[in-house]
């Protein structure tokens, strides 16, 4: 007989990736993480699983797997607390590496002028520039989830319009790329192991609202072919580098296409999530 799963849905894991040990949510990013977790029972959290929290009581999952939105330090200590044994997972310092921004800027940019900065003089600089293809700036944090840590900056600005890059900054670095319109969302879900094997699943494409979170994900059967291969190009070169790091698990690449000059445009890479996403088990089939 297939042991159950016990879940620990931490939806705000980036959070905890940015800030170390001794961090713990506020009321409202645990009430934030609960309202988009209960949409994955019965995609990802399947019949039988069971779905843990800090109020479950001690051993009230043991004899069922350990599984985590992703397997940051707080999860896995709780699924102990509760009884479950974790499965496999990387440390937490490959998961801090893998799931900064950073890491996927260090595979190259995939659009005009967007740069992962470490500095704040390099960032002002940057800002002050010709945003185009964009109309202003976006400015990510290092670490981010469902459109949090996002800040738009219009083209030029001044001194007191970034001066929040500096806590950014210090933080972990911030990404900065044009803010363009985008026009189609696409992800692609795969799973590495340890072995460093790459699995890919089929093409989805997601619905957000205007702050970037997710509101939902299907199967993009649609999409033209080119569009599909050059993101299942981008997300099996995520897996081999997620790998390199010493990464194994489920990941996701996601991908947009944006208005530049009158034509369509591909970004076959604007972030790597490694760890489950709210659209796997679409994508993927399943945590399996």
């Amino acid at each position: 007989m297939v042991a159950r799963s016990a879940w620990v849905l931490n939806l705000d894991a980036d959070l905890e990736l940015a800030r170390g040990p001794g961090w713990a949510p506020s009321a409202s990013v645990v009430r934030a993480a609960a309202t988009f977790a209960e949409r994955l029972r019965g995609s990802l959290v399947g019949e039988g699983d069971v779905v843990v929290d800090a109020k479950t009581p001690d051993g009230a999952a043991t004899g069922r797997v350990g599984r985590a939105f992703c397997p940051t330090p707080r999860a896995i200590a709780l699924l102990r607390r509760v009884g479950a044994e974790p499965e496999a997972h990387p440390s937490a310092d490959v998961l801090r590496r893998v799931a900064s921004r950073a890491f996927s800027s260090s595979l190259g940019a995939t659009m005009p002028k967007a740069a992962f900065v470490t500095r704040v003089d390099e960032a002002r600089a940057m800002l002050r520039g010709d945003p185009a293809p964009g109309t202003g700036w976006r400015v990510k944090r290092a670490f981010g989830m469902a459109g949090r840590g996002h800040r738009v900056v219009d083209a030029s600005p001044r001194d007191a319009d970034v001066a929040f890059l500096a806590s950014w900054i210090d933080e972990a670095g911030a990404q900065i790329e044009p803010n363009v319109r985008v026009l189609e969302e696409y992800a692609m879900h795969g799973r590495v192991s340890a072995a460093g094997r790459v699995e890919l699943g089929a093409l989805t494409r997601q619905r957000t609202d205007a702050s970037g979170a997710w509101i939902a994900t299907e199967l993009a059967a649609d999409a033209p072919p080119d569009v599909n291969d050059a993101i299942a190009r981008e997300t099996a070169r995520a897996g081999r580098a997620l790998h390199e790091a010493g990464y194994f698990g489920p990941f996701g690449v996601d991908a947009f296409t944006y208005e530049r000059g009158g034509a369509v445009v591909l970004r076959a890479r604007s972030e790597i999530n490694a760890r489950y996403s709210m659209g796997f088990a679409v994508g993927f089939g399943g945590a399996g």
